[in-house]
């Protein structure tokens, strides 16, 4: 990694875990985006987020724990690690006919218009949602991680459609996404081998920062309404879907 990017590096992370502490998602799309811009390759950029994002995720579950919906937390975990395995296989077979870049043009189309949806209807969020679309969601997160590696997209509206507080929303997202931190440890590993601990020992030196913006962000995050904090997760996520269906074309 060249030592001159690396104060560009720390900004973009910081930034991304102070936008996560706020919203309790976006540290990924955030951060990918502008290092991708900054030249890191994806093999560099990816370990990289996965140690320095830990510290971001740990902050947000401690100081929210009391917050966290634990019985749907572990049912969706479960489902999660079950089909990301599925998104990989599936990502084997699509490359031979699809570029992956066309797989994330898919993905985002159908968030863009999931989310287009619900701005467009805005139905009224539910104590409690039917036990399909908790499989549904879940499933869908695991099985998107496997393929393009960016599975929150699914959780957030599964999330924004429950009638729950500004802290439970956001404990349940740094805590879903903490969960699945060491599948996808396992998963890069397998797939990259001894390459990804470099960058992830640059993800680990840049905790202490990273955690000092998530703990800014979570404070920043107690101001907004509930219904505020889902104005900007739509937000974000129909940028980010805008992004996916744009990026290839603007190549």
């Amino acid at each position: 990694m060249p030592p001159e990017l690396l104060p560009a590096i720390a900004l973009i992370l910081f930034i991304a875990s102070l936008i996560q502490g706020a919203v309790g998602f976006a540290f990924g799309l955030f951060a990918l985006t502008f290092l991708t811009l900054l030249g890191l390759e994806l093999t560099t950029s990816v370990p990289l987020l996965l140690t320095s994002g830990l510290a971001q995720l740990l902050v947000g579950v401690i100081k929210l724990r009391e917050h966290i919906q634990y019985p749907p937390l572990i049912k969706g975990t479960a489902i999660r690690y079950i089909t990301l395995p599925l998104g990989i296989f599936a990502l084997g077979y699509l490359t031979s006919t699809i570029e992956k870049s066309q797989i994330e043009q898919l993905v985002g189309v159908l968030i863009f218009l999931i989310v287009l949806t619900q701005i467009i209807i805005r139905p009224a969020p539910q104590k409690n949602l039917h036990s399909f679309w908790t499989w549904l969601a879940f499933s869908a997160s695991g099985f998107i991680a496997g393929m393009i590696a960016v599975g929150g997209p699914p959780i957030v509206l599964w999330v924004m459609a429950h009638e729950w507080t500004n802290k439970q929303i956001r404990s349940f997202l740094f805590a879903s996404f903490l969960t699945t931190v060491p599948i996808n440890a396992l998963v890069l590993y397998l797939v990259l081998g001894d390459e990804i601990l470099t960058p992830m020992f640059y993800g680990l030196a840049f905790s202490p920062l990273i955690a000092l913006g998530s703990h800014l962000g979570v404070k920043i995050g107690h101001a907004f309404s509930t219904e505020r904090l889902r104005s900007i997760a739509f937000g974000i996520l129909a940028i980010s879907s805008v992004s996916s269906i744009a990026g290839p074309l603007l190549h």
